[in-house]
């Protein structure tokens, strides 16, 4: 049996470093499986050795959670960004939840991997990611029911249930597999929800409005 050929060193920034984890990441969890894949097969992946690894990341739970949370980062940097231009208050809920649709379905295998396979660890790093973008979204509508838009008895529950129930939608329809999953009618079910959840049932719009 040949001896394993040594891996060459190439320098890299550790950005750089773990932005190679993160990538092999996604590539073995999505073909291995998560509870299959390895350290070892995540270093391969990586070009990397297990020793490296572990310098960026405690576990592969640790590297999942890490994966989510790139994923809610852009959640956040979209929802952040919509907010600071100031438009009315339903219109922006419309697009804040539109494009969070779409960005889920953009990452619909991220989503099979961490709902579908992740143990309980990776499941509650996951959840705090989430959080963060529960929190941004909730303190907005707080401030449009002091403006008196949003009219539910407690608005920031109202959200929070909307908020998970698309969640949980889409990820019921992501694990099913269908590739062809109808975006616009998806979107227009979750603002219908939304509308209704925050007090604005004579409101409901259309996908081709938001």
């Amino acid at each position: 049996m040949e001896p394993k050929a040594r891996r060459k060193r190439v320098a890299k920034s550790p950005d750089d470093r773990r932005d190679d984890i993160l990538r092999a990441g996604e590539r073995v969890f999505g073909t291995t499986g998560f509870e299959r894949a390895t350290i070892s097969e995540l270093a391969d992946a990586a070009e990397i050795g297990k020793g490296t690894f572990y310098l960026y990341f405690a576990s592969k739970d640790h590297l999942l959670g890490a994966l989510w949370e790139r994923y809610v980062d852009a959640i956040v940097s979209t929802a952040q960004e919509i907010l600071a231009e100031s438009a009315a208050w339903w219109p922006t809920i419309d697009r804040v939840m539109t494009a969070l649709i779409g960005h889920a379905l953009k990452n619909a295998e991220l989503h099979r991997i961490v709902y579908g396979s992740a143990n309980a660890k990776a499941l509650e790093l996951c959840r705090q990611a989430n959080q963060r973008v529960i929190d941004l979204m909730c303190d907005f509508v707080e401030q449009g029911t002091h403006a008196g838009a949003f009219r539910a008895i407690d608005t920031r529950l109202a959200f929070r249930m909307s908020y998970h129930a698309a969640d949980g939608l889409l990820d019921d329809l992501v694990a099913e597999g269908d590739e062809h999953i109808d975006e616009a009618h998806v979107t227009a079910m979750v603002l219908e929800l939304m509308h209704r959840a925050l007090g604005d049932p004579e409101a409901v719009p259309s996908p081709a409005s938001v």
